[in-house]
């Protein structure tokens, strides 16, 4: 073989082996991608193809699921929403024109049928595919309760199992029509108040006094107080010539950190942040999640981080030169989602152990294979088991005695606490409450945001978080599906 020869043969066969990469790259790596690009028509005609997998409650209620329809003699489907509005946000639309959201996002591998070893030949041809179902841990009952509660208010509701994460409800309102998607899209893009945001996973909101449960925590933690610790309370407390007052300025004298968490007094924590400093204080944040992804099968764009923010940046917990005293009451530019405080609620619940929270429990092919399961997940450890009952008992008499009685349920012993997120305007708080029952063997947890109302997190938030909770403790077991 010549030279001449020798050199074509190899450029011939480099510039085969290209193809061959940017072939599979195409077809496997980005075709996810491209899949997703409304404006290219060679997907919004595969879409219409596609058989899409169900979406099924914990319950057994379809949420999602694909009609067939024919169209110049050929087979087509379409993505219909029996339950309208329930759960919009968090199961999410699949439409060619406006793309995916939630769980059609996250999921859209396995609901439209490319997964497992036919993908890449599916691929390569135009032809029906049939998707994998996803059975949700999500349970309608309580979250029909938490989205008739938060009716004509805006708001978010988050209901967990402590033991295994499991994600109940996710209620964020105002919601929208599912099916309103694809006949009037730019209706609901022009309503008030957002709907098509999760304010349950991606709004940010100050957490106000809930916050003092990563503070109690951090305090118990560092071995300097314990929950009969007294203060003496003056009604105000001086950090770099700054006053901090309790709310209405009231005083409390002679307490210890159970009744400080009771009846939510500033200046005591205040003094405790001011004590820690930034660094433990922010390292009890760090192991309670905040300032990191939380880690949850939904869009990573859909989620936001919970933390410190200025100008619109993250910031990292554990700065020596931060107002730990601010911080320590939920101030200080502190940004949460309800998501991430039921997960603080739900952790001290669990005995200190957080788990990851997850939404999908399995995947389901239509010849009944299970090609993905998901299990509990430890995420971290933030007290040992002996501070997280100590918490706890501090939050039942939050519930029993303290802010947040409204929250109580006949019978059981309820753990939690109120917040009132002040914004400058009497008529515009963020009324929080987090908590969980029963307070001796938890089996569900909850955060609670109520927007711009005039009332407190006692009054507002507390009542919704006390029937979400009897709900998730009254509604029975699925048969195979057991809640905890």
């Amino acid at each position: 073989m010549n030279k001449s020869i020798r050199t074509l043969y190899l450029a011939l066969a480099a510039a085969f082996a290209v193809l061959v990469v940017m072939l599979g790259y195409w077809q496997v790596v980005a075709a996810g991608g491209l899949d997703e690009r409304a404006d290219n028509p060679y997907t919004m005609e595969k879409q219409r193809l596609v058989d899409r997998g169900r979406i099924i409650s914990a319950d057994k209620i379809v949420l999602a699921e694909s009609v067939a329809y024919r169209e110049k003699g050929k087979k087509y489907y379409r993505r219909y929403y029996p339950q309208g509005t329930l759960a919009s946000q968090v199961v999410g639309y699949a439409t060619a024109a406006q793309g995916a959201t939630g769980l059609e996002q996250q999921y859209n591998r396995y609901l439209a049928g490319s997964y497992g070893t036919g993908a890449i030949l599916d691929r390569l041809r135009e032809e029906t595919k049939d998707g994998a179902d996803i059975r949700l841990t999500l349970d309608t009952r309580i979250q029909k309760t938490a989205e008739a509660l938060l009716s004509g208010r805006k708001g978010a509701v988050v209901a967990i199992q402590p033991k295994t994460g499991k994600v109940l409800a996710v209620a964020s309102s105002p919601t929208f029509d599912l099916n309103q998607v694809t006949s009037d899209f730019a209706s609901i893009r022009k309503e008030d108040g957002a709907p098509l945001l999760n304010r349950a996973t991606a709004g940010l909101y100050p957490p106000g006094s809930t916050f003092k449960v990563v503070t109690a925590t951090a305090a118990l933690v560092s071995g300097k107080w314990s929950a009969s610790s007294t203060f003496d309370d003056k009604g105000v407390y001086v950090v770099d010539g700054k006053p901090i007052y309790n709310s209405g300025k009231s005083k409390f004298g002679l307490h210890n950190l159970t009744d400080a968490l009771t009846f939510s007094i500033n200046t005591t924590f205040a003094q405790i942040g001011d004590t820690l400093g930034g660094r433990k204080l922010g390292g009890e944040m760090n192991r309670f999640g905040f300032a990191r992804p939380t880690e949850i099968d939904l869009p990573s764009g859909e989620v936001a981080t919970s933390g410190r923010y200025r100008d619109g940046k993250l910031l990292p917990n554990d700065q020596r030169d931060e107002d730990a005293s601010r911080i320590a009451i939920g101030q200080e530019n502190l940004q949460v989602t309800p998501l991430q405080m039921a997960m603080v609620a739900g952790a001290i619940a669990n005995g200190g152990r957080m788990m990851r929270p997850y939404l999908v429990r399995r995947v389901i092919t239509p010849d009944g294979v299970v090609v993905k399961q998901q299990r509990p997940e430890e995420v971290d450890s933030v007290a040992s088991a002996y501070i997280a009952s100590e918490v706890g008992r501090m939050m039942q008499s939050v519930v029993s005695e303290g802010t947040g009685t409204q929250a109580g349920l006949s019978g059981l012993s309820v753990a939690g606490k109120t917040g009132t997120a002040e914004t400058g305007d009497p008529e515009r708080n963020q009324a929080w409450f987090i908590g969980y029952a029963p307070a001796e063997d938890p089996e569900v947890a909850v955060a609670v945001v109520i927007e711009d109302t005039s009332g407190t997190g006692g009054t507002e938030a507390a009542p919704v978080a006390g029937e979400v909770m009897r709900t998730a403790l009254s509604s029975d077991p699925v048969p195979g599906e057991p809640i905890s």
